[in-house]
């Protein structure tokens, strides 16, 4: 999961462009040729547009993830979770494309229940470490689904927004104050 040999990275960067630019509607036929490849290659390295579509989502995710160096730490703490909010914005800041086709196939739903299954798994340790911060009463919220949107919307918003220090560091401590992590 996440990974693509060369062929199929080449494919689905030239897929996210397109699909970013005129929306997945777009044929496998235009995704073949921005590629510069022929319709068989495409079907060579992903069987179907939907495989071409999990590829991208589950690449971009993998990424994400692994941009975070204490996710799913034994311990919670303001040290690791601004860590990973680093992590996470310098790798939306160097991958924007992907940053964004991420965005765009969560909140289209187009990714199949196998590849957010899948996912799932991946953030199984991110999800139990939010959960057993806020079971420790080391942060506070509704739900970890709703703590874990929160923290995303405001990495997302830094990176929208463009903001730099010392406004990165005063949003850290604004999303610290909403999920009651002292500061």
């Amino acid at each position: 999961m996440g990974y693509m040999n060369a062929r199929q990275h080449h494919i689905a960067a030239a897929a996210t462009r397109l699909f970013l630019t005129e929306g997945v509607g777009v044929s496998t036929a235009r995704i073949a040729k921005a590629a510069g490849v022929s319709n068989g290659t495409l079907f060579n390295a992903f069987a179907t547009k939907q495989d071409l579509i999990d590829a991208i989502f589950s690449s971009a995710k993998t990424e994400m993830f692994a941009s975070m160096p204490h996710a799913g730490a034994a311990t919670f703490d303001r040290q690791h979770l601004h860590d990973n909010w680093d992590g996470y914005i310098a790798w939306a800041r160097a991958k924007p494309e992907t940053c964004k086709i991420m965005h765009f196939l969560l909140d289209s739903g187009l990714a199949s229940q196998a590849t957010q299954d899948a996912i799932n798994v991946i953030a199984a340790p991110y999800v139990d470490w939010l959960q057993s911060a806020l079971d420790q009463g080391l942060i506070r919220g509704p739900s970890v689904s709703f703590i874990g949107n929160l923290i995303f919307f405001y990495t997302d918003l830094v990176i929208t927004e463009n903001l730099q220090q010392p406004d990165v560091d005063l949003a850290f401590d604004m999303l610290c104050n909403a999920i009651g992590l002292d500061t």
